[in-house]
């Protein structure tokens, strides 16, 4: 009952937040329209925060047309017709279609059976580390998290591991921020396209897949040997009893060969990604131009040729059934409607972003870029671990944004650095759908395991972001 009547009651709070500032006068720089749409961002941030990430994002779009910012024709359009949404839903579709025809198993399997995993615990638990962060890439964390829990669960029984033993709670809470990794790795995934797209707008000048991607997996494989090295020479489990490992232990019942519609989904896989980070690496000419227009258009163009395809007398991808099973709604609206509600806030007509530099060029006048970029990955690191990513990530890009401009320095190396970091979330429940699955298995881990050992990860994550992320984004962008 108190569960129900908090619900209402944030519900009634995010509600009443968006309504009370239409009566607030201008202040400022920021205008009449803008007081409306603080009022709609900041009432959309709560309700994402403490109820809901799916019809908040409906009513802050709803509401934002109330404000006079724009048509609700033309916020629909935004919403809805974003090609960054677009993409995304087709995206959702094939890693959905990769999911059903179970090629993730055959991913799993081969970083688990590998000989030279025998009698060595240490690159038994770098092996599977590395496959959690490989599928979370191609696929999505939680269906990775809940494909890695299981073999970890069978090797426990066979081991003898129980509940509360420190190599079992580490390796869960490992395999979690694995997949987390993966997760800030791929921009064109979850919540990336839509805050990547939000400073885009903002910019004019989007961050490129390639590098954006590149540094992320240097800072992920970077973070996962800090991982190793912790576990191994500081928290030290207990490993003996991995000593006894065989591979056969998890090929008891051997995969089958990938059949033919197994090999054309995983080149339909390896060809989008190919195709989206090609325009980085090409000279400009009118083939990089092709590529670089078509990249929200590719995941589109795949989808329509795998419906066209029969295999085995049915289509590569069934449309209804993928859709109906693997369709992330949520994702798809929160990002749809912060692309739309992010492009109000940050739009010259409503003076926030004016606000902003004249409220905080105190706090930052002075500092150095680096000091600044450090700043703002720790902010993110910290913001992203108590609230919705999304939430954070829409508050930090137009700061990036106005101060980099301020102090001259490119602004895409810090914000692919703080984006990374929002997307590191694995401490409170609230932080992030992989957090709540991690607090939630109770059977496994206790609380203060989590705190504890989750804190100290994101630690070990952030200070990997700084030292190896700052050298290399300077590189890259």
């Amino acid at each position: 009952m108190k569960s129900k009547s908090m619900y209402y009651l944030n519900c009634l709070i995010g509600i009443l937040i968006m309504l009370i500032f239409c009566f607030i006068p201008p202040f400022g720089p920021v205008t009449e329209t803008g007081v409306r749409v603080l009022g709609v961002f900041l009432g959309t941030m709560y309700l994402w925060t403490f109820v809901d990430t799916l019809w908040p994002s409906l009513m802050g779009v709803i509401l934002l047309g109330f404000t006079g910012f724009n048509s609700f024709n033309a916020l629909l359009s935004s919403t809805f017709g974003s090609p960054i949404v677009i993409m995304l839903f087709f995206v959702i579709m094939l890693t959905g279609a990769i999911t059903e025809e179970g090629i993730c198993e055959y991913i799993s399997r081969w970083f688990i059976t590998r000989k030279i995993n025998n009698g060595r615990p240490w690159i038994f638990t770098a092996m599977l580390l590395l496959g959690v962060y490989l599928l979370s890439v191609l696929t999505a964390p939680s269906p990775t998290i809940f494909i890695f829990w299981p073999i970890l669960y069978s090797l426990f029984a066979a081991l003898g591991y129980k509940e509360g033993d420190r190599y079992a709670s580490l390796m869960l809470i490992s395999v979690v921020m694995a997949a987390s990794y993966g997760f800030a790795t791929t921009p064109f995934k979850g919540a990336l396209p839509g805050l990547l797209g939000n400073y885009a707008k903002i910019t004019g000048e989007p961050i490129a897949y390639l590098p954006y991607m590149a540094t992320a997996v240097l800072i992920s494989l970077a973070s996962l040997a800090a991982i190793l090295l912790l576990m191994r020479f500081v928290l030290k489990p207990d490993v003996t009893r991995l000593k006894q490992i065989d591979v056969s232990l998890f090929d008891q019942t051997p995969l089958p060969p990938m059949n033919l519609r197994q090999k054309a989904l995983s080149f339909a896989l390896a060809f989008f990604i190919v195709w989206v980070l090609a325009p980085s690496l090409l000279p400009k000419g009118p083939i990089r131009q092709l590529l670089s227009d078509t990249q929200n258009t590719i995941p589109v163009f795949i989808i329509a040729v795998c419906c066209l395809v029969h295999i085995d007398n049915k289509p590569l991808v069934a449309f209804k059934n993928i859709a109906s099973k693997y369709m992330i709604w949520p994702v798809i609206l929160i990002v749809g409607s912060a692309l739309t509600i992010g492009n109000a806030l940050t739009d010259e007509s409503t003076g926030i972003t004016l606000l902003l530099k004249q409220a905080l060029t105190p706090v930052f006048e002075g500092q150095s870029p680096l000091v600044f970029t450090i700043l703002m990955v720790v902010i993110a690191c910290i913001l992203t671990n108590v609230c919705n990513n999304m939430v954070v990530g829409m508050l930090l890009i137009p700061i990036i944004c106005v101060f980099s401009q301020q102090m001259g320095i490119a602004s895409a190396a810090i914000t692919s650095l703080s984006m990374y970091m929002v997307c590191i979330a694995v401490v409170t429940p609230a932080a992030s759908t992989t957090s709540a699955i991690l607090h939630g298995n109770t059977r496994w881990l206790k609380t203060g395991e989590v705190y504890k050992y989750g804190i100290l990860m994101t630690l070990i994550s952030l200070i990997t972001a700084l030292a190896v992320g700052l050298p290399i984004a300077g590189i890259f962008f």
